[in-house]
């Protein structure tokens, strides 16, 4: 892998919370242009808390992360350079309520991009069809389904333009009936290339699409390997245990 291909590099990652629990333990991870790792593990293994270290959601004690060449570090420069190529869809939506599905999508590209509303406009309306809910642009996130949200909350992180996109749990809230709407929507957007990092336990999803799988388990990444190889000949003991669990 070349400097070039490198989007998110993470060494020796460490994370305790004030309470003095141990998060992360020296978590190593990897992530070239245009690959898709899906990250998996019981609840408390600290796969989100990982995911969101890479944008400076959490900090982290010890350690070094870099997301596309640049280090996560105190600087805020920094730190907003790295959240202008970082989009996130989280598990909740997080959506602005008071405001209209456009409006959602334009706010930021306009405040911190400092673009013209109307090259904005066009660009959502655009993503909007993308995933299939053009029609919607006029409502309120209240007057939509849990999937189409999480579909709107989607094209909001495409609006920035993002070089990696991480997703944290984006299917967990949504009743079954509309977690393949989102699914199908992030299967386009890995065929089209785009570098995703996804905390999911969606098996379908990662075997279908992911380049490489994640295991966690007590703050470590006990196995990382290709779906084809993860879900039918695990190495380790504690991915059995996982995964004899969840299949």
């Amino acid at each position: 892998m070349t400097a070039s291909q490198l989007m998110i590099e993470a060494r020796g990652v460490e994370k305790w919370y004030p309470n003095g629990f141990h998060a992360l333990r020296g978590v190593d991870l990897s992530v070239s242009k245009g690959e898709v790792v899906v990250i998996m593990g019981p609840s408390g293994s600290g796969k989100s808390t990982f995911i969101r270290t890479f944008n400076a959601l959490e900090e982290f004690q010890a350690g070094s992360i870099s997301v596309d060449g640049i280090a996560l570090s105190n600087d805020l420069r920094n730190i907003d350079a790295i959240r202008c190529e970082t989009g996130m869809v989280f598990q909740q939506f997080n959506l602005f309520p008071h405001l209209t599905v456009l409006q959602n999508l334009c706010l930021a590209p306009v405040l911190v991009r400092k673009r013209r509303r109307a090259e904005v406009e066009r660009q959502a309306m655009a993503l909007l069809e993308r995933v299939g809910i053009a029609e919607q642009a006029a409502k309120y996130p209240g007057q939509l389904s849990g999937g189409q949200q999480q579909r709107v909350a989607i094209a909001r992180s495409l609006c920035m333009e993002p070089r990696i996109l991480l997703f944290d749990e984006p299917t967990s809230a949504l009743d079954p009936e509309m977690v393949g709407e989102v699914l199908e929507v992030m299967k386009a957007l890995a065929a089209d290339g785009m570098t995703m990092v996804v905390v999911t336990h969606e098996m379908g999803f990662a075997r279908e699409v992911a380049h490489r799988v994640v295991l966690m388990s007590e703050g470590r990444i006990v196995e990382e390997a290709p779906p084809e190889i993860f879900f039918t000949n695990p190495q380790h003991e504690r991915s059995r245990q996982f995964l004899a669990q969840i299949l």
